[in-house]
């Protein structure tokens, strides 16, 4: 199933809009998302500012209860596009949400090394220790991504789990913004606990940049996009909603997801607007995002549910209840919703894509 929404997403004034507002709260990854593009550039506000929803952002507070409840799911009115693991364990946790739509972030994955270390190449990872976060917390996602892309990047480089090691780099509850993974990473390599780390998109790329680290290889966004084998290091995204506001709010629901299909092809209509926003999102040089992303920032803000994303849902799946981190019963056919992604016609006036909305 592609993607293709309604280009009208405006709604006419109705009597809903005498309504007390319902808070709605959005959470996404502070990497490339649709729903990042779409609150830098203030689509939420202005699309539903007639329906009696207010968004507001997980960032915009400090309390421990939302900032756990939007990692399991259990927090009430929540939207999420993040990554697809914690996805999966929090509906394992309590089955409170519901999938809309899946994507893939690409971007450049770095395995560095001490500068002075005589590793020169991934063949050299061979009988090396490894750092592997582990994060705060019932579930890591940190660990997780780490892991997984380990295991793509032995078995390109012609290894098995057996010739390496792992030294374990505690980390903060996952819940932190912008969190220190990344830094204590670099720290366990620079001190020698682990011969080599793993870094991710461009924050990834300053960080190592700024250590004077070794970058022994660069997996690059295309070639993670072309490579089977390197499936690994795709960042597996989902958008999901919470069930009872779902339930509540299908037409709003539906308009939101139609909302975020948007952002793909206003990325690629707007390049240069879309490279500030994901910039600032992530809180790095625009350089350095477009070195992460290349080409493909609107194919990583795309969203869909389509069959090879539906599959690719099912390998995290089942990899995930191989290491028993989700019940064996979970199956994915009670949590997909994603027949909203079906474009529906809207009786309202088309609207043209511009730079500003």
């Amino acid at each position: 199933m592609s993607v293709r929404p309604s280009a009208s997403l405006t709604s006419p004034p109705s009597a809903s809009s005498q309504m007390p507002s319902q808070l709605v709260w959005y959470a996404r990854c502070p990497t490339l998302t649709a729903m990042g593009l779409l609150a830098h550039r203030g689509v939420l506000q202005r699309e539903f500012r007639r329906d009696p929803v207010n968004f507001i952002s997980v960032r915009e507070t400090s309390l421990p209860s939302v900032r756990q409840g939007y990692l399991d799911h259990s927090l009430a009115n929540l939207v999420r596009e993040g990554d697809a693991a914690t996805a999966l364990w929090s509906y394992g946790v309590n089955e409170r949400s519901r999938l809309l739509a899946i994507g893939h972030t690409w971007h450049t994955v770095l395995v560095v090394v001490p500068a002075r270390s005589s590793i020169n190449g991934l063949a050299d990872l061979k009988g090396r220790t490894l750092a592997l976060p582990r994060e705060a917390g019932s579930f890591s996602p940190a660990r997780v991504r780490s892991l997984r892309a380990w295991d793509s990047i032995l078995d390109v480089s012609g290894l098995k789990g057996a010739d390496v090691t792992f030294f374990n780099i505690v980390a903060g509850h996952p819940s932190t913004p912008f969190g220190d993974i990344a830094r204590r990473e670099i720290e366990a390599v620079m001190g020698g606990q682990a011969d080599a780390g793993l870094l991710f998109g461009a924050k990834g790329i300053e960080l190592a940049r700024t250590a004077g680290l070794k970058v022994v290889h660069a997996f690059e966004a295309a070639d993670i996009r072309s490579d089977a084998r390197l499936k690994g290091l795709a960042e597996l995204r989902t958008l999901t909603i919470d069930y009872p506001f779902l339930e509540a709010n299908e037409a709003i629901v539906s308009r939101l997801v139609q909302a975020l299909a948007l952002a793909s092809d206003w990325a690629r209509s707007f390049p240069k607007q879309a490279l500030s926003h994901i910039a600032e999102e992530g809180k790095v040089e625009a350089d350095d995002a477009v070195r992460a992303y290349g080409d493909l920032i609107p194919e990583s803000t795309a969203l869909g549910a389509e069959e090879a994303r539906l599959m690719d849902i099912k390998g995290l799946l089942d990899w995930l209840k191989q290491r028993q981190a989700v019940p064996e019963a979970l199956v994915l056919s009670d949590w997909n919703r994603t027949d909203l992604l079906t474009t529906k016609e809207l009786p309202y006036p088309s609207k043209r894509l511009n730079a500003v909305a």
